[in-house]
């Protein structure tokens, strides 16, 4: 069964970032409304279901605070999944500055721990701020359709 054929049938294709717990529900709005029911994780983003590579889905409406950014780095170093490190921004429309911040603190311990962040699904205005800030040269960026 694919991951289209999980979502309709209800059954979940992610889990907590932090302690690998099956989420089967979009987290509610705001943030701290909905932690992980197993580990109380405040959920900014959500790990796809293990593949080769650690794919991190951003949710919409969500800023992490620096110290979610840290949690979550030191739980893919002790899983081991920091190697290469894939984050979904497809179902974001525009970022603010506050993200921006996290992001690039995220891609600065993924990389000092000796791996790879890839950023992906970026909208044309996602695209275009990375641009007016400059920081399309601070990310390696997968800006291809698929």
């Amino acid at each position: 069964m694919n991951r289209e054929d999980k979502e309709t049938t209800g059954e979940s294709a992610h889990q907590c970032p932090i302690c690998a717990n099956t989420l089967p529900y979009e987290p509610a709005m705001p943030r701290f409304d909905a932690p992980c029911s197993e580990c109380g994780y405040h959920l900014w983003c959500r790990q796809r279901l293990p593949s080769d590579v650690t794919e991190l889905e951003i949710l919409p409406g969500r800023t992490p605070e620096p110290w979610d950014v840290d949690q979550l780095v030191k739980s893919l170093q002790r899983r081991n999944a920091h190697a290469h490190v894939v984050v979904d921004l497809s179902r974001l429309d525009m970022v603010d500055s506050a993200f921006v911040a996290r992001l690039m603190s995220l891609n600065k311990l993924i990389h000092a721990s000796g791996g790879r962040l890839v950023l992906r699904g970026l909208s044309p205005l996602v695209q275009e701020t990375f641009a007016h800030l400059r920081l399309s040269q601070a990310f390696e960026m997968d800006l291809s359709d698929s």
